[in-house]
């Protein structure tokens, strides 16, 4: 059985006895572990990679396929791309790819990849032939070309195949290292800016008033997520105990979002960065308390909770978490049902980046108040957090809709 031996750094030497050779000398190779790997935020994924290329150089060693240096003869059995599609989500997407990023990856899989490529053996896939493919994609519904970005995205897919079986040493040569990634024309680009990403102030004001025609817990969770910048998953997931009302503050740890079978469930947020507490103006945080007050209320007189100990501060009755979507779906409705511009609903956290930005708060700020996970945040429990944020929200405290005389 192969061990392994750490060399420093993201060095590793793979170690294994050869069965063909009386005095079993020992055979080794030296593999350098992924940036992902090696920052995984679990031991369990760097011991599970470290398990995995055990196996595959005890593999290659006990049955005779170990090759001397000098030769390049494969290291693994010949696949078809349909064939090495199991291993790549054994071994790779179900350890690093969130379970909607995988669910989303066998929609393009099966849709896309294995129609074109399923029976192709891997290593004879050419990098004109993916070009020629990629130049071509057509819209599946209406034969029209493909979007930028739906290209893009199965661009991403095919490449997190391809680059992972080049590195497990399934092929010598990586074909999709010729095809360039799918960018924007001229047209696409002009489109894109065209296309409405945010509210100004006062189309929110409008929107904080109009939206007093929706269910209570759509209203406040609509507005939650304008003035609080949150990510759409990050607020269904919020529970009772994750609301401050002296501080008016609400606490970030966990998302709803789907697993790799589309099926909604409960994680991690993203990242370290996007955990936190988040201050809000103490207006609204009153209406959540009175909110709360009903919440409770309606839980006693329910005669079957269907939560469990979760305490959804939004949920579908009994306590059930939300769809991600169904909240995207509703917003739409609400938007055009009542006559206001399209803003998809994470351009509410773009919103709320306007709205600081609109009373002078500098981009550094700003990060810090969306959590954005490219900013190495210090102060994420602390009060210095809550002072450089709630000098920031200050001006949000106007926005109050019940100040407005034609507030409901």
């Amino acid at each position: 059985m192969a061990w392994s031996e750490h060399l420093g750094g993201n060095k590793y030497k793979l170690v294994e006895r050869d069965p063909s050779k009386a005095s079993r000398p020992k055979r080794s190779m030296v593999v350098e572990m992924p940036p992902e790997i090696v920052n995984a935020r679990s031991d369990k994924k760097r011991d599970n990679w470290l398990a995995v290329q055990e196996d595959k150089w005890s593999q290659l060693v006990t049955t005779g396929k170990y090759q001397d240096k000098g030769k390049n003869r494969s290291r693994s059995k010949k696949k078809t791309f349909k064939e090495f599609i199991p291993t790549w989500k054994k071994v790779y997407a179900q350890e690093n790819m969130s379970g909607e990023t995988i669910f989303n990856s066998n929609n393009i899989i099966e849709s896309r990849l294995i129609p074109e490529f399923g029976d192709s053996w891997l290593d004879e896939i050419t990098t004109l032939e993916l070009a020629e493919w990629f130049a071509d994609l057509r819209n599946l519904k209406n034969g029209n070309l493909l979007a930028t970005n739906s290209k893009l995205n199965i661009y991403k897919c095919i490449k997190s195949i391809f680059d992972k079986a080049h590195e497990w040493g399934v092929i010598t040569e990586n074909p999709i290292d010729g095809v360039d990634r799918p960018s924007m024309n001229k047209k696409e680009k002009k489109r894109i800016k065209d296309v409405k990403q945010n509210y100004t102030k006062t189309e929110v004001a409008e929107l904080l008033l109009t939206m007093y025609k929706l269910p209570t817990r759509w209203r406040l969770y609509f507005t939650g997520v304008m003035l609080g910048g949150f990510r759409r998953g990050e607020y269904l997931a919020v529970e009772l105990p994750c609301l401050n009302y002296e501080e008016s503050m609400i606490y970030i740890e966990n998302q709803i979002t789907i697993d790799e079978e589309g099926q909604k469930v409960e994680s991690e947020v993203k990242t370290v960065e996007s955990e936190g507490w988040v201050p809000m103006p103490q207006w609204y945080m009153e209406e959540l308390r009175a909110y709360e007050r009903q919440w409770r209320k309606e839980k006693l007189q329910c005669r079957k909770w269907l939560g469990g100990d979760k305490q959804y501060l939004f949920h579908s009755g009994k306590g059930v978490m939300y769809y991600p979507s169904t909240a995207t779906n509703t917003w739409a409705k609400f938007l055009k049902r009542n006559g206001f511009t399209h803003v998809k609903l994470h351009g509410l956290r773009h919103t709320a980046a306007t709205l600081l930005r609109e009373h002078g708060a500098d981009q550094r700020s700003i990060q810090k108040f969306l959590r954005h996970a490219k900013l190495e945040t210090t102060d994420r429990y602390t009060h210095e957090k809550e002072t450089v944020h709630r000098s920031l929200i200050s001006p949000l405290e106007d926005m109050n809709p019940r100040k407005q005389k034609i507030a409901p």
